[in-house]
């Protein structure tokens, strides 16, 4: 009887043991960029995207395991203001969207950005969707996934800080996007939550004043019930 209980506390052990062990894991030049971009996108008091483990429950909004999707992104830079930021996109041999380059302040410039190309698709896979997940290889700066729909004068946007040299799956909640304008500042007119559903192009900007060479590997942005 003893030995039966010791047994059988051994094994509540091993299973309390192993759940423990779970944990998150988480193409083209820059060109010049319309003239209605620029760095006024409102400051967050915190990214509001948390590093999570994939379930295996997401739908794919954008397959970025092909290169022939990745060379269907454009990059653009803050040039128009007068900036000299750059940056290119390229295909990783091993599968994702390579965003990489160089943030310059010269001249009040300061971003660049990686844009996917106009999909009504995408809206219909996000459909119902709680949030946007973007996997990705960082470099510890923030970025910013923005998500609008053509025709419309206004997206909605979302920072999450990655973490250098770590892959990891940032969720995005659909209720923390924000409204911007066509300059990114803040769209009051605009409906205050996303719908999901309409969601034609994804975006991923760096900004926020972030001197310097950046790299960001995206392997997949997909969405979740």
């Amino acid at each position: 009887m003893f030995r039966g209980h010791r047994l059988q506390r051994g094994l509540v052990g091993i299973l309390f043991a192993c759940s423990a062990t779970l944990v998150v894991s988480c193409g083209s030049d820059g060109r010049s960029p319309t003239a209605d971009e620029t760095t006024n996108a409102p400051e967050a008091a915190g990214s509001s995207a948390r590093a999570v483990a994939s379930d295996g429950s997401d739908v794919v909004l954008v397959d970025l395991g092909v290169a022939g999707e990745v060379a269907t992104w454009t990059a653009v830079n803050d040039p128009v203001m007068g900036g000299m930021s750059t940056s290119r996109i390229t295909f990783d041999d091993g599968g994702g969207l390579v965003f990489s380059g160089d943030i310059s302040l010269e001249n009040n410039g300061g971003f660049a950005s990686a844009r996917s190309s106009q999909d009504p698709d995408i809206g219909r896979r996000a459909m119902g969707a709680k949030s946007i997940r973007v996997h990705a290889l960082g470099d510890g700066k923030t970025y910013l996934l923005k998500v609008g729909t053509e025709g419309q004068p206004w997206s909605y946007i979302q920072r999450f800080t990655t973490e250098a040299a770590v892959q990891r799956t940032y969720e995005l909640p659909i209720e923390s996007f924000q409204p911007v304008g066509m300059r990114l500042d803040p769209a009051p007119n605009a409906p205050q939550t996303l719908d999901p559903s309409r969601i034609s192009q994804v975006s991923v900007y760096i900004l926020d004043k972030q001197q310097g060479p950046f790299e960001l590997t995206i392997s997949a942005i997909d969405a979740t019930a």
